[in-house]
């Protein structure tokens, strides 16, 4: 019988809706207990089995998986990986996340990522090797909205055989297509 249904000959004659969607056949909801939970955990490990692969079995990219952690620590990681780049003189990659149209605060006004990207080369790379390690800490991620978020923190510039510098920052992303976006930066 059906979980929660009496055992009363009426019982088999007219199954609820809820015994039918647990047995389709009337043989499966007069079996008893044993059999009808039993299908019914068969047919709850199939549910968490395909809900658990689906990611996988759809196609969807490894990236993805990402997909359901909170905003913060996306963005947070993302940041984190900007610095990995830096530290191996990789300034494309350090620069990946910025928006084509993206700004920099200077002290003289704002500026686009071509003239970001040879300011940093020229302050603070030696060649292909960036002069000090980069690194962040005491972030916070603000949501501005479902596909906007403020980030502010703290870089430090450290290691060289020079003085370590370091500032506050506050960077607009924005979620795209593509993934979250770098809209503006302005570190001071």
């Amino acid at each position: 019988m059906c979980e929660g249904e009496p055992a009363t000959p009426k019982h088999t004659a007219t199954r609820s809706a809820a015994c039918r969607a647990e047995a389709p056949n009337v043989a499966e909801c007069e079996a008893g207990e044993g059999e009808s939970g039993s299908l019914m955990h068969r047919k709850l490990a199939f549910v968490v089995v395909v809900a658990f692969l689906w990611p996988w079995a759809s196609g969807s990219s490894p990236a993805s998986a990402t997909a359901a952690l909170p905003d913060s620590v996306v963005l947070i990681r993302a940041l984190n990986a900007t610095a990995e780049m830096w530290n191996r003189g990789n300034v494309d990659g350090f620069m990946a996340p910025y928006a084509k149209l993206a700004t920099y605060m200077t002290s003289s006004g704002l500026i686009g990522v071509d003239a970001m990207r040879t300011r940093y080369l020229a302050k603070y790379f030696t060649g292909a090797k960036p002069d000090q390690q980069l690194r962040f800490d005491q972030l916070d991620v603000r949501p501005l909205g479902a596909d906007n978020a403020l980030m502010t923190g703290r870089f430090t510039l450290a290691g060289g055989g020079k003085p370590e510098q370091t500032g506050r920052f506050t960077l607009v992303w924005m979620r795209t297509p593509a993934g979250w976006r770098i809209l503006h930066d302005h570190s001071s």
